[in-house]
């Protein structure tokens, strides 16, 4: 497998953790909304119902998205170039750690 070199790994990094923000904060909004609006007197409404179904899935979309950012992060982590003693930038050591497991 290739190597990520640290200037591309940059570039992953900031991409993904703009993404991750976004999103995190998309998420924030969707679970205010289904908390005001099982609150409301909407809830067992038709509407309502189908509103929360909508939100439901919105928040399930939102919950795997974040998590394949973990994961390309992690990937990321793993695959960047190490320095001649085996080490990785700051930045880069701060990132989610993928597992590795032999196949053997």
């Amino acid at each position: 497998m290739e190597k990520i070199y640290i200037r591309d790994a940059d570039a992953a990094m900031s991409s993904m953790q703009a993404l991750q923000s976004a999103m995190t904060l998309d998420l924030d909004d969707i679970e205010h909304r289904m908390a005001l609006l099982a609150d409301s007197a909407a809830a067992s409404s038709p509407t309502g119902i189908e509103e929360m179904s909508v939100y439901y899935v919105a928040r399930a979309a939102l919950y795997s998205g974040l998590a394949s950012i973990s994961e390309i992060l992690g990937w990321v982590h793993l695959m960047t170039e190490k320095d001649s003693e085996g080490n990785v930038r700051e930045e880069v050591r701060s990132l989610p750690i993928v597992p590795v497991f032999s196949i053997h």
